[in-house]
Order: C-alpha cells, then sequence, then structure tokens
C-alpha cells in the first residue's frame, strides 16, 4: 500500500502539518511510538477533578518517587508520570554529565510537559535568513486557529510589530501585578534603554480543556493541568483521528527512511511485536524533534557529514528580591507560569536580542532542595512568608550566537542491534560576558524595586534550554555537499523528504520555539500546495 503523506512523530508540528493537510483534504499517516500516561497516574487527575482537593494531588503525586536521574530538577511529570522521557530499546545517546537534553517517544511529544511559552522571533534576529519576516509569519494565523494562545496588546507589541493570540482569562498575581504597575510607570525610560515588557504569551485556553473551562488559576501548571488548558498536541490528534482521511499508526520505531525510484520507504519496528513493517509514501514529513531527526537522518545514511551541530538558545536563571513585602506574595491561587515577558535590545550590549521570563514565587522554586529536607521544605513559605514572598526569579534566554552548540556523532551499533549516538557540547566562550551585561543592565533599570546580585545568577548547562535546532539549516543554498534544507523544508538531494521541526531553523533565537516552528511548517505546507507537490 502506498500512503500519501507519512509524518513521523506527533509533536505540535506534527499536528500543525496533518491539520493543515487535511483541510487541504489530503490523506494523512502518522507513524509513531506513541507511549501514553499509565493509568495509575491519570487516577490522580481525575481524583483531583472530583475532589478539587489540592494537598491531596500533591501528596498522591509525591509518593510517585522520581528517582534522581534527570539533570534539569525542574523537568515537569505529568500527575508524577515518567512516560515523556520513557526510552525505546533501540536507541542509545551518550553525553557528558555537563551536557543536558531530552528526547521524546511520547504521544504528543514534549508538548506534554512544555511550558506553553509562546513569542514571535525579534525580526533583527532573522534578518540574516533567506526568509523574510513577513513570508516567515505569513500563515500564523493558521497556527493560531490550533494552538490556543492567552495573550495582551501592550508594550510587546511595540517591540516585535506583530501579536499572537486573544486576552488573557486570567490575572496577574499580587507580585506581577506590581512588578508590572512599576514598570509602566517609567516604561519610555524602560522602551529608550531597549527594555520593552509585557504580560506572556502562553498557549493555554478553553478549546481543549474540560466543560471549555479557562484556566482555573489552581496553581498546578507544573504539575500537570487537571483541566487540559494547556495546549498538547495529543488534543488536536485526538479530535482528528476520526477523520475519514487520517491514520495514526503507534508502537512503531521509524528505523530507516530508504528512497526508492519516485518512492520514499519507512522502515519501521514494532515495539511491541518487534516484527518489521515497510511503509511507502511519496511525502514523508519528519518531525521529531531536532536529536531524533538527526538520529534517523544518521540511521537512512542521509547525512553527508559524520557530525551533525546543534545551535542552542542559552538558559540562565536570576533570582531578584522584592525590597517590599507585596500581600500574598506565596499564598494566592494564580496560573504558575511565566507571567511576564521582559526583551531587551541594545546594541550596546549585544547585537542580538535576549528574552526573559519572569515568575512570582511558586513551590517549584523548592524542588531541588527537596533531596536535602523532603516534603518538610513546602514548608518554608508557610514559615518565613516574608522572606519567601520577596523572591523571584528571570529565566533568561540568549541567541545562539552567543549560546554554546551541541555536536551529535553517529557511533557502530552494539552487537545487540542498538543505534548508538555520543553528544558533546562546544564552549562559546561569549556566554558569561554576555550573562554578565544583562544581569548589569537589569539592576541599573530595577535597581528601585529589586535586589540584584550578579553573583547569584545561574548558567545553566548546555542544552538545558531545550530550545536547540538548526541542524539542517533552511536556506537557498545550492552546496550540495552541505547538509541543509531548502526553505520548503526539503532535504539536499532527497526529493519529498521533509524536515519541519527545529532543526531547519537557521539560527535559534532567544525566543521560544515551538509555536514559531508550528507557523513556518503552516507556511511550507501551503507553498508545497500551491507549488502542487502535495
Amino acid at each position: 500500500m502506498i500512503y500519501e503523506n507519512i509524518i513521523i512523530g506527533s509533536g505540535p508540528t506534527a499536528a500543525t502539518i496533518a491539520d493543515k493537510l487535511l483541510k487541504l483534504n489530503k490523506k494523512v499517516t502518522i507513524i509513531d511510538i506513541g507511549n501514553t500516561i499509565e493509568k495509575k497516574n491519570l487516577e490522580i487527575k481525575n481524583e483531583y477533578l472530583h475532589t478539587k482537593n489540592k494537598e491531596e494531588f500533591l501528596n498522591s503525586i509525591r509518593k510517585n518517587k522520581i528517582l534522581n536521574k534527570y539533570k534539569n530538577p525542574h523537568l515537569k511529570f505529568p500527575f508524577g508520570s515518567e512516560f515523556v522521557f520513557q526510552k525505546n530499546s533501540y536507541e542509545n545517546f551518550f553525553g557528558p554529565k555537563n551536557l543536558d537534553y531530552i528526547l521524546s517517544n511520547a504521544y504528543g511529544g514534549l508538548s506534554n510537559i512544555w511550558g506553553t511559552m509562546v513569542s514571535p522571533f525579534f525580526h533583527k534576529d532573522i534578518e540574516n535568513w533567506d526568509i523574510g519576516f513577513k513570508d516567515f509569519y505569513k500563515s500564523k494565523s493558521d497556527t493560531e486557529n490550533i494552538i490556543p494562545i492567552s495573550s495582551s496588546k501592550d508594550n510587546l507589541q511595540d517591540f516585535f510589530g506583530i501579536n499572537f493570540g486573544k486576552d488573557h482569562k486570567f490575572k496577574l498575581s499580587n507580585p506581577a501585578k506590581t512588578f508590572f504597575e512599576n514598570m509602566m510607570k517609567k516604561k519610555d525610560f524602560l522602551n529608550n534603554n531597549g527594555l520593552f515588557f509585557g504580560r506572556s504569551k502562553v498557549a493555554v485556553g478553553n478549546y481543549y480543556s474540560n466543560n471549555n473551562v479557562e484556566c482555573q488559576e489552581c496553581g498546578l501548571c507544573h504539575y500537570g493541568c487537571p483541566y487540559d488548558c494547556m495546549f498538547n498536541s495529543s488534543q488536536l490528534f485526538d479530535i482528528i483521528k476520526s477523520n475519514k482521511n487520517f491514520l495514526y499508526i503507534n508502537n512503531k520505531f521509524a528505523s530507516k527512511i530508504i528512497k526508492k525510484d519516485s518512492l520514499n520507504l519507512v522502515e519501521c519496528i514494532d515495539t511491541i511485536t518487534k516484527e518489521q513493517t515497510t511503509f511507502s509514501s511519496k511525502n514523508i514529513f519528519i518531525c521529531c524533534g531536532p536529536i531524533s531527526t538527526a538520529a534517523l537522518l544518521f540511521r537512512s545514511n542521509l547525512v553527508k557529514a559524520n557530525k551533525v551541530t546543534f545551535k542552542e538558545s542559552q538558559r540562565f536563571f536570576l533570582p531578584i528580591f522584592n525590597k517590599n513585602h507585596i500581600k500574598n506574595s506565596t499564598s494566592q491561587d494564580k496560573n504558575v507560569l511565566s507571567e511576564l515577558y521582559l526583551e531587551i535590545y541594545d546594541k550596546k550590549l549585544l547585537s542580538k536580542s535576549v528574552h526573559l521570563q519572569y515568575y512570582s514565587f511558586v513551590d517549584i522554586f523548592l524542588k531541588p532542595l527537596e533531596k536535602f529536607f523532603g516534603k518538610y521544605v513546602y514548608l518554608f513559605p508557610k514559615i518565613f512568608p516574608f522572606i519567601f514572598g520577596r523572591i523571584n526569579l528571570l529565566i533568561g534566554y540568549l541567541h545562539s550566537d552567543y549560546s554554546n552548540k551541541i555536536i551529535m556523532t553517529s557511533l557502530p551499533n552494539q552487537e545487540s542491534g542498538k543505534y548508538q549516538y555520543s553528544l558533546s557540547f562546544e564552549k562559546n566562550d561569549l556566554v558569561n560576558d554576555a550573562v554578565n551585561k544583562i544581569t548589569s543592565h537589569l539592576k541599573e533599570n530595577f535597581n528601585e524595586d529589586f535586589y540584584i546580585f550578579n553573583n547569584l545568577t545561574n548558567i545553566n548547562l548546555t542544552g538545558a534550554s531545550y530550545h536547540y535546532g538548526s541542524s539542517f539549516p533552511m536556506s537557498n543554498s545550492s552546496d550540495s555537499f552541505k547538509d541543509h534544507t531548502n526553505l520548503d523544508g526539503e532535504l539536499n538531494n532527497n526529493e519529498n523528504i521533509y524536515l519541519l521541526d527545529a532543526s531547519i531553523l537557521p539560527d535559534m533565537p532567544g525566543h521560544p520555539t515551538t509555536f514559531n516552528v508550528c507557523v513556518n511548517a503552516a507556511r511550507i505546507i501551503n507553498d508545497l500546495n500551491e507549488k502542487g507537490k502535495i
């Protein structure tokens, strides 16, 4: 049987492509491993929806002890489950202790755990790309129709020149509201210093939620939204599964892509039966996430070089402390995702913009201390609210020009048949200086309201942002000896094999990537349709 369009993966990019193709009355087949959450963990969610007992919900999750085997202590485990990170039995990835990265074989991919942050790229950060800013975003409304975004018309629109989403249906916490009001009082001063601000844009809404509810401000965002207000691509797949032109095939590890005449073949191994199956298709869209996409191309001998380089957006943490105590700073019910964005663009500091996300105090800050104090650490804010209520956190992201790089190499297979890959990193000497400049700049602009200390800045491990890609950058290049894609995401000299995840971004700007990658994917599908290629 020949399938019209095969998509490998089930993350947000795959969902965008599937939705677009189906609306064009095309046939779509998804090939996915598709791990799903365990029944016992879903029961924790359902019990909360029944009782609304937050304390019992958290106690139930903490009983499911997550072993200390992940480098990032702030990773999400939906309703206490590790299903998002379950490895398949056909791949081994090796990396040093000072490198962080994650893969997912889950139904919905990493959208099961993402922070839902959405933002355009700053136009100056992508002006060297072979596609213009307007062309890149020409299909953004297609993506907004499937990914709900809570947004606001504020100073961020002055910075980006475009806006996403609809007005927020939930309010700011008291600390965030105070911070925002203080910034508004000196808006012109901050803007003149290259600093813009506004409410965070988040993929949160009622389109897929339980009983059509909006965000309930329950404060459980980091444990899994029990109301399903946070976008997960599996939500869209659950809807379109009823479409007669759609086929979802799970429990399939895509081991290789092979070109045969005018067709492309996907060799798969069933993760349960171990049986091998081959699927034939004219078009193959690879949306596995940059690392898994590169691994598949290595296995398929579609990579010309012996290694692949990923650019990253370096992440750093900066605690800031309110000079004044703000009422209900630790006890207020609220949405605990990033509440505000700060954008910095000043050529005297850096040639590219810097993206910062503001968080008021939330118990997730205490998670790294849990291994020392156990569950009692969560009592500290109740005992010392006048201390913990002053703590806020800025999470910053640098452009890839100021960030380290990740190197991936394919290794010989083990006798057991596992594919092996090594990951390492290449240091960028500009990282520390860039972070110090930004911290000092913030201190100069916010010293009236906050205590900011340069030595408290924490530069995270390479890869810890999970905003990496650019391994097969899209361009107008005709260099057949270099691994890249064209502006349609088509892999060089491999007709009808398309990469549409973050692998094809020419750079990794500091801004959140997921929505931008989806916008780019929607653009590409529209362009391919106009060219009669799908």
